[in-house]
């Protein structure tokens, strides 16, 4: 049999069309082809030329190793489609491969076959058969599962009209059906392809950040079995940097794969991360007065960070390279500080991303240097404008008519917001539950049913004032609506000095 290897199709289908292609790309230097995982995950995307260019190594040297071994190669002239989102731009210190959006490349036959597999074992949970049985069937059909075919698999049941709440509630339960660890210790090892990524990534960085979490839940763990009640308020003290993981993963990571069309998953896990915090919440209420009694509820919580620990390293960040460019993961390197660092001490620095972030700075600095804004009652330089507005002590954030996020201020200073969210549907932006206020608010807004929604409430130990407001043109047309975010802490400390 001729082996004439075509260079358009991915790593994934050569194996299976040549198994002995596998081995061949092994003794070149691909080790990572041996691993199930890499192979399902990134096999399946990623063509040769792109994971030669990965390597950094030269098409023609493989090609001569492969010619080597009994092969004759076909489109060897192909370019490699690397982390430029659809061309051969320079790598840029990436470390990732990137592949077309799934609307571009969508999921053959056997992979649509696999998710509507995966999508039956998670109706059969659903309709409350024993994790056993299923677990049962599915070893003995799934040898291992990719994070793009459980995506697939979530986001059928979505579109086939399972509420998103209740996926989200068998969220736990899918976890112990692909991985297999009830009750133990999920892995904090990061997916293969997110090990090769360049130190300071934002992936390398929040896998360092699941190794410190990791390490501080075996130690409240211990805490919790010794009845150290001093340790573990101090640890559910540390605990609170889920609010800086989660919300790097939630405002950065799934705001953009929902712009990708990528809802299932995240959709899901924004859910369960805010399930997450409530009872954290909740148990630094409880935990202050007494530990006995509560342990396996304690246990239960635990385990629940660690399944979401194993959610974000096996099945998001893979999510992730899978769909986004090298400009997506540079506009993120920039955006990340504003969300702090959680569980370890500091993010180490990526060259490439400070390259950027020094380079659109400048231009942005240029920009405001040049530019002016004329009202009807005055102007004002855009340098000056944006100075004055960054005194202002409120965040404001303005979304258009058609509920596009156009404008932010002051980011940070109550809540992170992220310049990769400009653009963005407001409604991405948010998790799924809070979706439906949103719509309804907006409505109501072009409607004229009301022209503002306050609320105002503790957040993070803060007295926080959050308004909504409705915006009209002098013809009264709705134009879009802006949100005003204020720390009342100071102004109250000033009413209570008086009084």
């Amino acid at each position: 049999m001729k082996k004439e290897l075509d260079l358009k199709k991915t790593v994934a289908e050569l194996v299976e069309e040549f198994p002995e292609f596998r081995q061949a790309m092994a003794e070149i230097g691909f080790k990572e082809i041996m691993n199930p995982v890499a192979l399902n995950v990134m096999g399946r995307v990623m063509t040769l030329p792109a994971g030669v260019a990965v390597k950094g190594l030269k098409l023609e040297d493989v090609v001569r190793e492969l010619e080597a071994r009994g092969f004759s190669v076909k489109g060897a002239d192909a370019p490699a489609e690397v982390c430029g989102g659809g061309g051969t731009e320079a790598h840029d210190g990436c470390g990732c491969a990137h592949v077309s959006p799934a609307a571009d490349a969508p999921l053959d036959a056997a992979s649509q076959e696999r998710a509507a597999a995966l999508k039956g074992f998670l109706q059969r949970l659903s309709a409350g058969e024993s994790l056993d049985e299923v677990r049962k069937d599915f070893i003995k059909d799934f040898a291992s599962v990719s994070a793009e075919e459980i995506s697939a698999a979530e986001q059928q049941l979505i579109e086939g009209g399972t509420p998103i709440h209740e996926v989200q509630k068998l969220c736990d339960v899918h976890s112990a059906l692909f991985h297999g660890h009830i009750g133990g210790t999920a892995p904090t090892d990061a997916a293969p392809e997110v090990q090769e990524l360049a130190e300071g990534h934002p992936l390398t960085v929040l896998n360092r950040e699941n190794q410190g979490l990791a390490k501080l839940l075996d130690r409240l763990t211990a805490a919790v079995e010794s009845g150290d009640a001093a340790a573990i308020g101090r640890g559910l003290g540390e605990l609170n940097g889920l609010y800086s993981h989660y919300g790097k993963k939630e405002s950065l990571l799934m705001t953009l794969l929902y712009r990708y069309g990528v809802t299932g998953p995240s959709g899901v896990m924004w859910g369960v991360d805010d399930e997450i915090k409530q009872e954290l919440r909740a148990l630094t209420k409880s935990l202050a007065d007494e530990i006995a009694g509560q342990e396996e509820r304690v246990s239960a919580f635990f385990q629940r960070i660690r399944d979401m620990i194993y959610k974000e390293e096996q099945i998001l960040f893979p999510l992730t390279l899978r769909f986004f460019s090298a400009q997506d993961w540079l506009m993120i390197y920039r955006d990340m500080p504003e969300f702090g660092v959680a569980f370890i001490e500091g993010a180490p620095k990526w060259p490439a991303g400070d390259v950027y972030v020094a380079e659109a700075e400048a231009k942005e600095r240029a920009m405001l240097a040049s530019g002016r804004v004329r009202l009807s009652t005055g102007e004002i330089g855009c340098r000056e404008l944006e100075a004055l507005l960054n005194l202002l002590p409120v965040d404001i954030t303005y979304i258009d008519k058609d509920e596009m996020l156009r404008f932010f201020s002051n980011p940070g200073q109550v809540f992170a917001r992220p310049r990769l969210a400009l653009g963005s549907k407001v409604y991405n932006c948010h998790p799924v539950n809070i979706v439906p206020i949103i719509e309804q608010l907006v409505a109501d807004f072009k409607a004229k049913k009301r022209d503002r929604m306050e609320i105002y409430r503790y957040i993070k130990g803060k007295p926080v004032g959050v308004r909504y407001l409705a915006v009209y043109d002098e013809d009264g047309e709705y134009t879009g609506a802006v949100e005003l975010v204020e720390d009342f802490s100071e102004a109250l400390k000033q009413f209570g000095a008086k009084q």
